[in-house]
């Protein structure tokens, strides 16, 4: 969950600037870019290393973590999440700015729980593998 908060702030804080220095609708957009697009990015650059033979998975028999449904859950709900900087850009107490907060607030629900689910199933299958070392 801290990594969703931090590029979040950080996405925020980067709009922010922007905005400072003269752009216009530039909140919600730098938080599509550091909660979006740089980790699906990211997974697009490694999804080598995640195959059968790779640097994560030299033996084959993890699946890599794109083909788990909470792992795009999550980048949805990250997306969501920037429905926070794009209602700064058309000012909250608008209608419009109005429904970006609130998809913005049930995007941050909606990562709690993925973020949730993640972590009980990573800590499911590192007690798995630690009872399967002898």
């Amino acid at each position: 969950m801290r990594y969703v908060v931090g590029t979040a702030i950080v996405g925020l804080l980067v709009g922010l600037a922007l905005r400072y220095v003269g752009g216009h609708h530039v909140v919600g957009w730098a938080m599509v870019g550091t909660m979006v697009v740089l980790p699906l990015a990211g997974v697009l650059i490694t999804v080598d290393d995640d195959l059968p033979g790779g640097f994560s998975n030299p033996d084959g028999s993890a699946p890599g973590p794109w083909r788990d449904w909470e792992n795009w859950a999550d980048l949805a709900a990250r997306a969501a999440i920037t429905g926070i900087g794009f209602s700064i850009d058309r000012n909250v107490i608008t209608v419009g700015g109005a429904i970006f907060l609130l998809v913005g607030i049930a995007g941050m629900i909606a990562s709690v729980k993925v973020q949730r689910r993640i972590n009980a199933k990573t800590a499911l299958l590192m007690a798995n593998n630690s009872l399967q070392r002898p």
